[in-house]
């Protein structure tokens, strides 16, 4: 059952027609999975089965019975009862509990949403695929300790925010056995109200639902909504890294990547000269507020003995504000890649504009091959520091130094101490890491129609 496809509004998720339409759902397959497995006759699992969908009638009903009861789940039978014939209506929801319904129903509805959840990752490793195939042999600086390092190419860093995505979806893999596991063991688990049958209708039920089938299904091995929040928490960490990283190169002092302007965009309202950018701050917010999640979903994982309400509210709550949220991060985040202008220009004029030094590295190796690694680091070393403060031509007096005069000629020097050409195995790894892309994404859209997602 999908109760949700396609959703304008990320945070109409869990409105109540959808989370109501669901436990009722949830209360035809119970009948169904029960007769099924002998406990009730078919003809009344038929009867509550056709019966166990809502009209906007019947909801407003629901309200307004809620209301008086507050009862919700008593509230939904009552209304499904009206519907069926007289011995049916008597088997509604029978050995089932409230916290049972809403567990399994507000499931059905994170899987909906978890599909979109995925559709948003694929996206990103598709978009970022491309970019790691195109700039793969595109140089530019690297940064290490908010330094310049040594070169590297933009597609060898794309490649590293595609290694980052592909840990992610490793955690919602594990977190999706995890949550979109059924808890179905009535009012403290150990199957009272279910004639014996109990192992054999949760199994049947966990079948048809498209659930893992739950070990011990008491009320609080919430572990598995824990993983899940977890997972979403880890997606604020993934995407709030790539995001910062790409508002660094916006900055004006490097001025590599850009967010495509729209005519008539205005940046500032007071200085003229100014644009600023607009799509990666939503970005950048929605993961801070994900990873913000994560020490009150600690902290909702301790609840006590067979059923404990405090956490299970908890839990119901963050799970409604993240959910959204994660679906809004990953919209926002492609968004702004589809958005994204990338400026080699400004790369390569960063790169050839940097000290003339900033491949010697590539000279220390060279040079270690004939005086040694640490001699050759040591006489590089205490050249630049020479020379740089007497704010001369670092290349020109490696060229003249004895030692490496002795090693190399200067049209060596100049080809060795080139950032153009030393870009390390950069191209090899971009091109690995945006095939690779493709097929995670690939296995990812198998695993989105899976009608059982998460079961393995």
């Amino acid at each position: 059952m999908s109760i949700i496809k396609k959703i304008k509004n990320p945070y109409s998720i869990f409105h109540k027609d959808n989370l109501w339409k669901s436990y009722a759902f949830i209360e035809g397959e119970l009948a169904k999975a029960q007769a099924e497995v002998g406990i009730i006759p078919k003809k009344a699992a038929i009867n509550i089965l056709k019966n166990s969908n809502l009209s906007d009638k019947e909801i407003k009903n629901i309200e307004k019975s809620n209301k008086k009861t507050k009862r919700l789940i008593l509230s939904i039978v009552q209304e499904l009862a009206k519907k069926c014939d007289e011995q049916s209506a008597g088997l509604i929801h029978l050995g089932g509990t409230t916290r049972n319904v809403l567990d399994a129903g507000r499931n059905l509805i994170i899987r909906d949403a978890h599909r979109l959840i995925l559709n948003g990752l694929c996206y990103s490793l598709r978009k970022l695929s491309q970019f790691s195939n195109l700039y793969a042999e595109t140089p530019m600086l690297g940064r290490t300790m908010g330094q310049n390092a040594i070169p590297i190419t933009f597609g060898f860093k794309v490649s590293g925010w595609i290694e980052s995505l592909i840990r992610l979806d490793k955690k919602f893999k594990d977190a999706e056995s995890s949550i979109f596991t059924l808890n179905f063991g009535g009012a403290v688990g150990a199957m009272h109200g279910f004639d014996g049958k109990g192992e054999a209708l949760t199994k049947q039920l966990s079948k048809n639902l498209g659930f893992k089938n739950s070990l011990v299904p008491n009320r609080t091995s919430i572990e598995n909504s824990i993983d899940y929040l977890l997972s979403l928490s880890f997606q604020g960490i993934v995407i709030g890294k790539i995001a910062n990283e790409i508002y660094d190169l916006m900055s004006q002092s490097i001025n590599e990547v850009s967010e495509k302007q729209t005519k008539g965009q205005i940046g500032s309202s007071t200085m003229p000269h100014k644009v600023n950018p607009f799509l990666i701050l939503d970005v950048i917010k929605e993961a801070a507020l994900l990873r913000g999640k994560t020490s009150i979903s600690i902290e909702a994982g301790i609840p006590s003995h067979e059923g404990d309400a405090r956490y299970d509210k908890i839990i119901d709550e963050l799970l409604k504000e993240t959910v959204p949220i994660s679906l809004n991060l990953f919209e926002n985040f492609n968004n702004l890649l589809d958005n994204l202008n990338i400026k080699t220009k400004q790369m390569h004029k960063n790169l050839v504009s940097e000290k003339d030094y900033i491949a010697s590295e590539n000279l220390m190796y060279k040079l270690s091959k004939h005086i040694g690694r640490q001699k050759a680091h040591d006489l590089i070393h205490l050249e630049i520091e020479k020379t740089v403060s007497k704010n001369q031509s670092v290349k020109e007096n490696l060229i003249k130094e004895k030692t490496i005069s002795r090693y190399f000629k200067p049209s060596d020097i100049e080809k060795i101490m080139d950032p153009l050409l030393y870009i390390g195995e950069s191209k090899k790894i971009s091109l690995k890491l945006s095939n690779l892309a493709l097929n995670y994404a690939t296995d990812i859209e198998k695993r989105i129609n899976k009608k059982d997602l998460g079961v393995r």
